[in-house]
């Protein structure tokens, strides 16, 4: 079992996979008992802390006492309840609703900026070939045999360089859909970590951030010629940078000598 074993289990238990991810999942822990155990395990974990941390009963004094600090006033046993509120419970109230206004729009901006749907299609997609038995539909370390592959699959083509000897070995590829277009992804290994790197259109680039993180994993983004790359993994940040900048380094056209 592997830490994105782990990391898809939380999120599966937590609700946040999508509802073709969330299937994949089901059908994984009815076919790995290790991953079924682990989930039974997390359960018992939640079970137990629930237990260990519910709360005190609530003293029966305690609504009284609120009332009177914040300045509610109730009115008679069957009569009109009025209420007069005291500038504290004014402040409460105004900051309770900018507290929610503020985190809304949050998420909303979080959810609706520019190239924010396309990274999340390029980390489901980078998911989805986490929890496949292999993360490329082509396995080679030989870049002259990924990048052949790709012709007649997809539009493009992505340098593929070989990065062995710098620590990142070139695993294979394979095509992801991404913006209901089949886009090119090499696949490099980084111990028992896997880096995807994406090819779509340049004019992509200029909707997505050109570093961000996500649920955990990392995303780098450049551009080289007619092409825009994505990186993502769960390496660490640094690491990821030092990926793209050995990538770019060894892509790059060598430099013409001077006359």
């Amino acid at each position: 079992m592997t830490d994105e074993d782990i990391l898809l289990l939380n999120a599966y238990r937590d609700g946040e996979l999508s509802p073709g991810e969330a299937l994949a999942m089901e059908r994984r822990l009815a076919e790995n008992p290790e991953l079924r155990a682990q989930a039974q395990r997390l359960e018992a974990l939640s079970g137990a802390l629930r237990g260990a941390l519910a709360g005190a009963p609530v003293p029966s004094g305690l609504r009284g006492r609120i009332i009177q600090k914040i300045g509610f006033r109730d009115g008679a046993p069957g009569g009109r309840l009025t209420r007069f509120l005291s500038p504290l419970a004014a402040t409460l109230l105004v900051g309770l609703a900018g507290g929610v206004l503020l985190g809304s729009g949050t998420t909303f901006l979080a959810m609706n900026r520019p190239g924010a749907e396309t990274s999340g299609e390029i980390l489901s997609a980078h998911l989805r070939a986490m929890m496949a038995p292999q993360p490329f539909d082509v396995a080679s370390s030989n870049r002259h045999v990924v990048k052949p592959w790709f012709n007649g699959k997809t539009t493009i083509a992505p340098d593929s360089v070989d990065l062995g000897e710098r620590g990142f070995p070139l695993a294979g590829g394979r095509v992801d859909v991404i913006d209901g277009r089949p886009a090119p992804t090499l696949v490099y290994r980084r111990g028992p970590h896997v880096i995807s790197v994406t090819a779509l259109p340049r004019s992509e680039l200029a909707s997505l951030p050109e570093r961000e993180s996500r649920a955990g994993f990392s995303f780098e983004r450049w551009a080289a010629g007619d092409l825009a790359y994505v990186a993502v993994s769960d390496i660490a940040p640094a690491d990821l940078r030092t990926f793209v900048d050995a990538f770019r380094a060894e892509a790059a056209p060598p430099a013409k000598a001077g006359n």
